[in-house]
């Protein structure tokens, strides 16, 4: 009997936690960035399958992941999902998109990494949106991602900072340089998943962005992923390129990947080009 009521308080404490952190929650802006690669990578695939359906679509790596979906607001771009995931191929991006009974008229798919195979952590990934689990989410909204009280403080704490500019560094020129041509196969799933998007409708559009580091070497000369381009015919927003004629370097908070102020000015001006 002890052991009953003990069971029951603990269930009415949890109840009560639970009613007053949903109260809490609405309170606070949703998160855009998480703790963790997997928790931004659920956060992102969870929004892109149980949110409004979008007309645009960002696919990528953690790179074009910097481009918050909040820095496209009043560009006319604001029907914008973006599906970049950390650590995983441009390809599990791509086949979510395909599991869907309608494609978005738009994918903007990211060059980084296009040669990136599909891992363990893309079969992970792509198995949340099967299964108890996603049904569960779907229908529990403090199961989601991004209702995780360390996820929403989280990306509070981290818009607060981005709005104070944080800390950055500026990228000291490329460390692994891809300028020079690789003997590297065809990325055929990839191609495929990119003639089966366009088979149903969607445009998609490659778009290249600053990569730190691992920018090219020599920024006028072909590099594999202008060859892979070429290859595919596909319309290109070389957003690298142009940011060498910008007035403001771009800066990166790890050499790497985009910092807040950088990145803004970056989904400002793909927004422009992409509407053309």
């Amino acid at each position: 009997m002890q052991s009953a009521s003990q069971s029951l308080r603990i269930l009415i404490v949890a109840a009560v936690l639970c009613g007053l952190w949903s109260v809490v929650r609405i309170q606070l802006p949703k998160p855009e960035l998480a703790e963790t690669n997997y928790t931004a990578n659920r956060m992102r695939i969870e929004r892109f399958l149980e949110g409004p359906k979008p007309k645009c679509l960002i696919v990528g790596t953690s790179i074009a992941g910097r481009l918050l979906p909040s820095y496209f607001k009043g560009s006319g771009l604001e029907n914008i999902v973006n599906l970049s995931l950390d650590g995983a191929s441009p390809i599990t991006g791509l086949q979510l998109t395909l599991g869907q009974p309608k494609t978005p008229d738009l994918v903007l798919l990211e060059a980084h990494r296009l040669w990136n195979p599909v891992r363990a952590n893309d079969h992970q990934l792509l198995a949340l949106s099967q299964g108890m689990d996603r049904r569960l989410h779907s229908e529990v909204t403090l199961t989601k991602a991004d209702s995780r009280p360390t996820t929403v403080l989280y990306g509070w704490l981290k818009s607060h900072q981005h709005q104070e500019g944080g800390q950055v560094t500026e990228a000291k020129g490329p460390v692994n340089p891809s300028g020079v041509l690789k003997t590297v196969p065809r990325p055929e799933e990839l191609i495929r998943a990119v003639h089966e998007l366009e088979a149903r409708g969607t445009k998609v559009v490659m778009i290249r962005l600053p990569v730190g580091r691992e920018n090219p070497v020599d920024p006028k000369g072909q590099d594999d992923v202008d060859l892979l381009v070429k290859d595919l015919g596909l319309p290109t927003i070389d957003l690298y390129r142009q940011s060498l004629e910008w007035a403001e370097p771009i800066r990166y908070s790890d050499g790497l990947h985009l910092a807040p102020e950088s990145a803004r000015r970056l989904a400002c001006a793909l927004a422009l080009q992409a509407k053309r």
